[in-house]
C-alpha cells in the first residue's frame, strides 16, 4: 500500500485518515502504515512537483533545494 498519487500527492502522515476508511470498510487486516512511502514536494524555484527519492531533496528539474516539509497543496503554505 502506498501514498503514491500522481493527483493528489499525500503527504506520508495521512496515513491515520486511510487506516480509519479502511477499519470503516470492515476489509479486516491492514498494514500499520504505508508499505512503499513516498515524499512529495514542489519546487519554490520552477514549481514543479518532485517525488524525492533517498533523502535527495534537490529539483530534479531546476536544482533548487526542496523543502523538508511536505508543500504540494499551495493553499496550505
Amino acid at each position: 500500500m502506498s501514498n503514491q498519487s500522481t493527483g493528489y500527492c499525500p503527504d506520508a502522515g495521512s496515513w491515520p485518515a486511510v487506516a480509519d476508511a479502511l477499519d470503516a470498510a470492515g476489509l479486516g487486516l491492514r498494514p500499520d502504515g504505508f508499505t512503499h512511502e513516498v515524499a512529495f514536494r514542489r519546487c519554490p524555484a520552477c514549481a514543479q512537483l518532485n517525488i524525492v527519492r533517498e533523502e535527495h531533496f534537490v529539483c530534479v528539474f531546476c536544482d533548487a533545494s526542496l523543502p523538508a516539509a511536505w508543500n504540494v497543496d499551495p493553499s496550505a503554505g
